[in-house]
């Protein structure tokens, strides 16, 4: 007899779904190895005037390949500048490091990311631009050239996405 695993505690939101299928993620978007295969997965959209210029998924080997090739000084600055400034928050309304609000200050240009586990949201996280561009400081040639390397491979992002025109509300 087979053994349903049920319902999912937290389903994972709309949000977190794929824009441009119009449905749940189900494939690594660097191995296109099913989802369902591992533990966990992170997904990550980003938002630019409006819109979802890109998204990806990661499952947990492609996670850490690439987190494996980031230089140990970008590493080190990386979980420094997370543990002053990430804040102990969970989901989407807020920055999590500077705790500027979608409701407070219409955001137009954001990166959101969710940690999951089947059909479960585990956790997620927004980060707003002004912080994102702070992180990306922190990024050593190396790891820059890891982080463009990647984004030149995924399908779907635009070639100027870094270039693209921010507007503030």
């Amino acid at each position: 007899m087979r053994h349903s695993p049920g319902p999912p505690k937290n389903p994972i939101p709309r949000e977190f779904h794929s824009e441009y299928e119009d449905r749940p993620f189900r494939a690594c978007s660097q191995c296109g190895e099913q989802l369902a295969a591992f533990q966990h997965y992170q997904i990550n959209k980003a938002w630019r005037n409006g819109e979802c210029v890109f998204e990806y998924v990661f499952c947990e080997v492609c996670r850490d390949r690439m987190l494996e090739e980031f230089s140990e000084e970008s590493k080190a600055s990386l979980m420094r500048h997370q543990e002053q400034h990430l804040r102990d928050l969970h989901g989407t309304s807020e920055c999590a490091f500077c705790g500027r609000t979608q409701a407070g200050a219409p955001m137009r240009d954001y990166v959101i990311t969710a940690l999951c586990s089947g059909d479960d949201l585990l956790d997620s996280l927004m980060i707003c631009e002004s912080c994102q561009l702070q992180t990306h400081e922190l990024l050593s040639e190396k790891t820059r050239d890891v982080r463009r390397r990647f984004f030149e491979d995924l399908p779907g992002v635009p070639p100027d996405w870094e270039g693209l025109p921010i507007q503030e509300d």
